[in-house]
């Protein structure tokens, strides 16, 4: 009770902050590394980085050590870099000697394997100690551990018997001029036979994921070549050197980094559009400089390595959207157009964005629509009635130009001027039975023509079952022979077709377009080569072909080839009757039909 009232004389008196102690901020001691007299053997893996806070190395990360062990008294100041690895060889062994940055300072760990003599994959022993921020304990800790386990020898282990800052190189001259080195000229680092992508963002102080949509950047950078006369090597602490062979220069700056450094950091100012703007403009010319460099790798504008880019830059999957290749095309040459005859408009790639909008859009639109069946389709399926494509009602006639079915008031408004007033049109022929149907078989026994449904179930029933008879299709898709008023067009026609028949590699040349019933599906795209010669790629698979693969020709439809299997053996069956033939027979050398004997 007396202390609670003396607390509240000092409040009332306002004596609380003259009296209260500030806790002082913890003091960093600066470590002195000690020497000892014997030969460095260590090997630098990663000389790391220097960790600055408010550009400015923090006390925790900075110590005293000697340069030359011979005067005692000229100390210079060291900082322990984050990220360092080295190794120190003792009895055919190594003994690693990691850092990293950690959340109160510097952080250690020491990893020794042996591995297993019979060549297994467990090693025979292997130490691997946690992280810490005390370099003495951990190094204390590892020393015992080697001990005890008797895996070194006593000569191996006097050697080790040192601070670890000095026998692992850390506190060594070349070490901090290589970390000073490293804060004015950036640095390469290879932890394998060559720089991985990671090393190469690190490189131009970019970040993997914040700057994803400039990885081309970074990509580009690493895949080109570098000038005469300069070439590259792995050089202490797995670090890239470039080497000027003329001058003897050695420097750890790439001859194009300050390129694309300003190339990168004009991607991060620029927008969207300008963005997309740059990359075109650089494909553009990326193609212009090979083509003119390497002949023989040389290939079209449009090809699918272009278009898989150019879909990449504005944004579409083509494995998952190939309906977007043939605009991609377009933009190709659009693109290649106005990059001859001068600057690529920004307003122009807005519209080409807008334009892959839409697309999309109306393929979204397209598959929810409901499949809409042609009514020229029921001239092949057998079906009853046929209609109009125009009014809907019951059409009389067939267009084989146009391919439409019409009755004859539409037939007559679309057909009354231009070039389709030269059209002919096949009228459907009544059936014979129900006056209603268009006949579509022709009786071979009576001559009559029938609807389907008419004819098997009503006139199949009267014929001779004894003679096996099979109707005809009536083919109203064939096209009127009309007599052409250009006569030079016919000799045109004549001799194209003459040609075909005595070379039969124009008649199956590759780049003529494939039929409609060897469609090979949406993921096939047709490309042309530099010699004009067609072929076929797929995105998704990534293959090409010069023809269509029997098993990538998708079959006929079950219908047709009923129809044309029962129409065959129709023509078989005329083929073998005895009925008097109206056709004459042909005799070598003789016009007309030969004479009998009767005439004599």
């Amino acid at each position: 009770m007396n202390a609670l009232n003396t607390i509240r004389k000092k409040l009332n008196t306002e004596q609380v902050e003259d009296e209260t102690q500030q806790v002082a901020p913890p003091e960093f001691k600066t470590s002195i590394v000690k020497v000892k007299p014997q030969p460095r053997k260590h090997k630098v893996i990663s000389y790391g980085y220097r960790v600055l806070v408010d550009e400015e190395v923090p006390e925790m990360y900075t110590f005293m050590y000697l340069p030359d062990p011979e005067q005692a008294e000229d100390l210079h100041r060291g900082y322990v870099p984050a990220g360092f690895s080295a190794g120190v060889p003792v009895d055919d062994q190594m003994v690693y000697f990691h850092t990293r940055e950690g959340s109160t300072g510097p952080e250690y760990q020491v990893v020794y394997t042996r591995p297993d003599p019979d060549g297994g994959d467990v090693p025979a022993f292997s130490m691997v100690l946690e992280w810490t921020d005390d370099v003495d304990a951990i190094w204390i800790q590892a020393l015992q551990r080697l001990e005890d386990s008797m895996e070194l020898s006593e000569d191996a282990l006097n050697f080790l018997d040192a601070d670890p800052l000095w026998l692992f190189g850390i506190a060594d001259p070349a070490t901090q001029r290589a970390l000073e080195k490293t804060a004015v000229v950036p640095m390469l680092r290879c932890m394998g036979q060559r720089p991985c992508i990671e090393e190469w963002f690190a490189y131009l102080n970019a970040d993997e994921k914040g700057d994803a949509d400039y990885r081309w950047v970074v990509e580009s950078f690493a895949e080109v070549e570098l000038p005469q006369p300069w070439t590259s090597f792995k050089g202490v602490g797995s670090v890239v050197c470039y080497l000027n062979n003329e001058s003897n220069e050695t420097t750890w700056k790439h001859p194009f980094y300050d390129y694309f450094a300003q190339l990168l950091n004009h991607c991060r100012r620029s927008t969207h559009e300008e963005h997309i703007k740059l990359r075109i403009n650089r494909v553009l010319w990326a193609y212009e400089a090979e083509s003119q460099t390497d002949l023989q790798s040389q290939m079209p504008l449009v090809a699918p390595k272009m278009v898989k880019t150019l879909g990449e830059i504005l944004g579409c999957d083509l494995v998952e959207e190939p309906f977007m290749v043939r605009t991609l095309k377009t933009f190709l040459k659009a693109f290649s157009q106005m990059y001859h005859e001068g600057e690529l408009d920004t307003q122009e790639v807005k519209w080409c964005l807008e334009i892959v909008e839409n697309e999309r859009a109306k393929m979204a639109v397209a598959k929810q629509m409901p499949y809409e069946t042609d009514p020229t389709e029921q001239l092949d399926t057998g079906a009853g009635q046929v209609y109009c494509i125009e009014c809907g009602t019951v059409a009389t006639c067939y267009c084989p130009e146009c391919g439409d079915c019409l009755c004859e008031q539409c037939f007559g408004r679309l057909h009354a001027r231009g070039n389709r007033a030269s059209h002919q049109p096949n009228h459907f022929i009544p059936c014979a039975i129900c006056k209603v149907n268009p006949a579509k078989l022709q009786c071979t026994y009576t001559r009559g023509k029938y609807c389907t449904d008419c004819y098997q179930k009503k006139h199949a029933k009267t014929l001779p079952k004894f003679l096996e008879l099979k109707p005809l299709k009536i083919d109203y898709k064939q096209p009127h022979a009309r007599a052409t008023e250009d006569s030079s067009r016919e000799v045109e026609i004549s001799a194209a077709k003459l040609a075909e028949e005595a070379d039969p590699e124009i008649k199956e040349t590759f780049s003529k377009p494939a039929p409609l019933e060897t469609t090979l599906g949406e993921k096939w795209h047709a490309f042309y080569d530099l010699r004009g010669v067609k072929y076929y790629y797929n995105f998704e698979t990534q293959e090409s072909m010069r023809r269509p693969q029997d098993e990538l020709i998708c079959p006929p439809a079950p219908l047709d080839a009923a129809a044309k299997a029962k129409r065959r053996e129709v023509v078989g069956q005329l083929a073998m009757s005895k009925d008097p033939r109206l056709i004459p027979d042909w005799h070598e050398g003789v016009e007309g039909p030969p004479k009998d004997d009767d005439d004599d």
